[in-house]
């Protein structure tokens, strides 16, 4: 199979304050960490950093329109990764890339109960927080993103459930895939950094 890869790194960071994709992070912008661990396993002429290698569309579903349409047209599998998990693993991008199904993602059990605004309660064992990286059939999900019904959503299995009735391929994974969303994020992601330079100091 031919993999490719995106990385999202355009967004505007509006509940960070700032674009956290340029944050620096032990000397280095976040959003070279994804690209350098994705590197390791994906050729570099077929990654894709939307926000520095391209410009960035005005939603996350232009941004990855816009990836998907600059990437080599033979790719059979894609993985999308968000430069805000900085410390994802190659072990994890390989998992992703390996699986056959056509729509992957990684998931973890939610920790606190989820409530609508409404009050009523909702049974968290029924649920999973979806993250990124996914990856997907290359041609199915542009297929479905050049349709032209989507406008901003913001999870690619979505899409593709609802243009090709494909529901994903769950992975339940570790927490090192967090979300820098917030200016005192990084300090969780300092923690999860310093426990996989531990891990591999002891391997």
């Amino acid at each position: 199979m031919k993999y490719s890869a995106i990385i999202l790194a355009a967004g505007k960071g509006t509940r960070y304050h700032g674009t956290k994709q340029d944050a620096l992070f032990h000397g280095k912008p976040l959003w070279r960490y994804a690209y350098e661990t994705t590197i390791s396993v994906v050729d570099k002429d077929r990654i894709v950093v939307v926000g520095k290698d391209i410009e960035g569309g005005k939603t996350r579903t232009e941004s990855v329109l816009k990836g998907l349409e600059a990437l080599p047209s033979d790719t059979s599998r894609v993985i999308i990764l968000e430069s805000a998990r900085p410390m994802v693993t190659k072990e994890q991008i390989i998992e992703l890339l390996q699986n056959v199904h056509p729509s992957t993602t990684f998931v973890r059990p939610l920790v606190n109960t989820p409530i609508y605004k409404n009050g009523t309660y909702i049974n968290r064992n029924d649920l999973y927080d979806l993250l990124t990286p996914q990856a997907f059939d290359y041609k199915l999900l542009l297929e479905a993103y050049k349709s032209g019904k989507f406008i901003d959503v913001t999870d690619e299995t979505r899409i593709m459930f609802e243009y090709h009735k494909i529901k994903p391929f769950f992975i339940e994974t570790e927490s090192n895939l967090f979300k820098v969303t917030y200016p005192g994020d990084l300090d969780v992601i300092e923690t999860i950094y310093k426990k996989q330079i531990k891990e591999k100091k002891d391997e």
